[in-house]
């Protein structure tokens, strides 16, 4: 069977954006995008109205100790459950927002000083990905890291983000059964997670 998940070639020349407006802003912005894009059989489509919010570019990031065979998560409040009625507390991987011309690579790590008190030796890609692209600019960068979790742990967060963090060393075991039993809910995390159970033999 010859792969069949080969991508249309594409570019900004099969899109035509006729209007991108700034409808809201917040910690984020809205933004309104009305549009045409090339079909698959050639033609162009309807025009369309798109609404797409955006907070930034984020690095996420699942410190592991190989030694302990364990990762680091972090608990904390998020805002997403009000919607549909909950109260959120996720347990989640590091995670932070780039700034402008840092590397993602960078944001790993100081992230994962400053929400969990954890010195990454080495970063390994795992994947860039898009949070949920139907509506949310978000473009995530994923990375496992590899560092001692011995006394890892405690509340940390920077006060003037309004960051209240709890980071929790647990064994990958643990972190996995967490992904099916419903305490981890985070999509990305989910996937670091995972990953790391496929691939923890070729990072050390």
């Amino acid at each position: 069977m010859e792969p069949r998940l080969v991508p249309t070639p594409r570019s900004l020349a099969d899109v035509d954006l006729r209007s991108r407006d700034i409808i809201g802003r917040g910690w984020g912005k809205l933004e309104r995008f009305v549009l045409r894009h090339k079909r698959f059989d050639g033609e162009w489509s309807d025009e369309i109205t798109r609404d797409v919010y955006t907070i930034g570019e984020a690095v996420n990031v699942l410190p592991y100790d190989p030694a302990l065979d364990a990762v680091v998560l972090i608990e904390q409040f998020r805002t997403c459950g009000l919607v549909w009625g909950e109260a959120t507390w996720l347990f989640e991987a590091v995670a932070g927002v780039r700034e402008k011309d840092e590397e993602p690579e960078d944001v790993a790590r100081r992230e994962a000083l400053e929400e969990a008190n954890c010195e990454l030796r080495t970063l390994h890609p795992v994947a860039t990905v898009w949070s949920s692209p139907g509506g949310y600019g978000e473009r995530a960068h994923l990375f496992a890291g590899v560092a001692s979790l011995k006394g890892v742990g405690g509340i940390h967060g920077l006060a003037h983000e309004h960051e209240d963090i709890r980071a929790v060393a647990v064994p990958l075991a643990e972190a996995y059964a967490a992904t099916q039993d419903g305490r981890i809910r985070d999509a990305k995390t989910i996937v670091l997670v995972q990953w790391l159970m496929l691939n923890k033999s070729q990072i050390g």
